[in-house]
């Protein structure tokens, strides 16, 4: 009798375990169905789906921490904040008739925007409390710039501002976060408009802009101080006429790029700003916005394509993302923000990818584009069933020759329907294909995109 009893609960508990390892098995397998699964790959800029949109541009981007930013639309005098890494965006303000132009935040609650407001009183708002409020700065010592076109903060009390880039040339320092400021450029012999500045320490630093009539007889300018503007020496004149320099990007001490609106041309230094070499970019291009994420790869854009290089700006070639930029930032290794008619952002983590659907589909499906025509932003929807093995989903874009033009997606995508957002605005009107591989199957549609 022990003997039996002994067996029936060995092979109670026995059969239990048994059950208790599949229940495991099954959940670990749901999870892995259910979850979204994505495979390590190169950082790369992509449109946040919902950042707002301007005819124009938004004309700077500035964050805090990895979680909070800020950008804002000149033209509309409207400030936007994100606090989940640019997926929402709320509007803070909205005035009218206000011409914002530069943005920057000391620490994460006291922050400053630059105005091109005719009205100098109005010249730069200020808020103490992560953008909730924002007053009027008006304690300015000596002759105050007409306009703030650009912003370096350097540490959380000291910081620089410079403008205007249709003159006066003014430089602008604080030390006391933005309270009050006092003048430490004004000579005109140097520099007549300035739009762009970058301080790599308290005392060291350039601005830039143009010397002579603005948009007739303007030649670039760069102006460099190592005392906190106490002193400056003019190291770079161009010899070119009408244009001025107008944004810059620093990868370390040393290595930096300037970009020139009105030119073909980009300007480099390899010796923290003392020399600067002329670097052939792309004919005829009307650029602004440029960023560099290490010493070779960066991307310049303006008020059409933008364009990539991989070789330390020796050569460029076009890119599908990115129209109008103005601004490019990035917040470390593998983040990045750049604002322009849209606001895109540089990442590893699939940027603009919405899950739809709860249910597991029955069948691979990929549906046609919605709209179609569309003009430039159009949206593709599929569907992956719980059968696919799991490797790499891959959805590209060809013109109509067959070449391929875009890689929307190249990761693993657990089973259920989604939705990607393609934006054309860098293409012409014409016939496009857009082609969902994934294993065995593969399916192509056309779409229409029309001007």
């Amino acid at each position: 009798m022990k003997k039996t009893t002994l067996q029936s609960s060995f092979k109670v508990t026995h059969e239990t375990r048994i059950l208790a390892i599949a229940m495991a098995v099954t959940l670990i397998a749901s999870l892995f169905c259910f979850t979204h699964i994505v495979v390590a790959q190169s950082p790369q800029w992509s449109t946040l789906p919902n950042s707002p949109s301007s005819g124009i541009r938004f004309d700077d981007v500035d964050f805090t921490d990895l979680n909070t930013g800020y950008i804002i639309n000149g033209a509309a005098g409207q400030l936007f904040k994100t606090t989940n890494a640019g997926n929402n965006w709320d509007t803070l303000f909205k005035i009218n008739g206000s011409s914002l132009r530069s943005l920057g935040f000391f620490d994460a609650n006291t922050g400053i925007i630059g105005t091109i407001n005719d009205d100098t009183s109005k010249l730069m708002f200020r808020t103490t409390n992560a953008g909730l409020n924002w007053n009027y700065v008006n304690n300015f010592e000596g002759k105050r710039p007409l306009g703030i076109c650009g912003i370096s903060i350097v540490t959380n009390n000291i910081g620089y501002a410079c403008g205007r880039y249709s003159s006066p040339a003014r430089v602008v320092r604080t030390t006391n976060a933005g309270e009050s400021w006092s003048i430490v450029f004004s000579d005109t012999s140097l520099a007549t408009n300035l739009i762009d500045c970058y301080f790599w320490s308290p005392d060291s630093g350039i601005v830039v802009g143009g010397y002579g009539t603005a948009w007739t007889t303007t030649y670039s300018v760069i102006l460099l101080t190592a005392n906190g503007g106490q002193t400056w020496q003019r190291v770079y004149k161009s010899s070119r006429i009408n244009e001025y320099c107008w944004k810059i990007s620093f990868v370390s001490r040393s290595t930096g790029y300037v970009s020139i609106e009105r030119s073909s041309f980009i300007l480099k230094t390899t010796n923290t700003g003392l020399n600067w070499t002329d670097m052939f970019a792309v004919s005829g291009y009307y650029q602004q916005g440029i960023g560099f994420h290490n010493e070779n790869t960066g991307w310049l854009g303006g008020s059409g394509t933008s364009y990539e290089t991989t070789n330390g700006g020796n050569s460029w070639h076009a890119t599908l993302w990115g129209q109008g930029l103005n601004k490019i930032i990035f917040l470390n290794d593998t983040i990045g923000y750049a604002a322009g008619r849209r606001i895109y952002k540089y990442s590893n983590d699939p940027v603009g990818i919405n899950h739809i659907g709860s249910e597991i589909p029955q069948r691979f499906e990929l549906k046609q584009n919605y709209p179609n025509p569309f003009n430039p932003v159009t949206k593709i929807e599929f569907s992956i069933p719980a059968t696919s093995e799991y490797s790499n989903l891959h959805l590209r874009i060809f013109n109509s020759l067959g070449g391929e033009i875009a890689t929307l997606i190249n990761e693993t995508l657990s089973p259920g329907t989604y939705e990607v957002e393609f934006d054309g605005g860098n293409l012409a009107s014409g016939l496009y294909y857009y082609k969902l591989e994934l294993g065995a199957f593969s399916e192509t549609k056309k779409m229409v995109l029309l001007r």
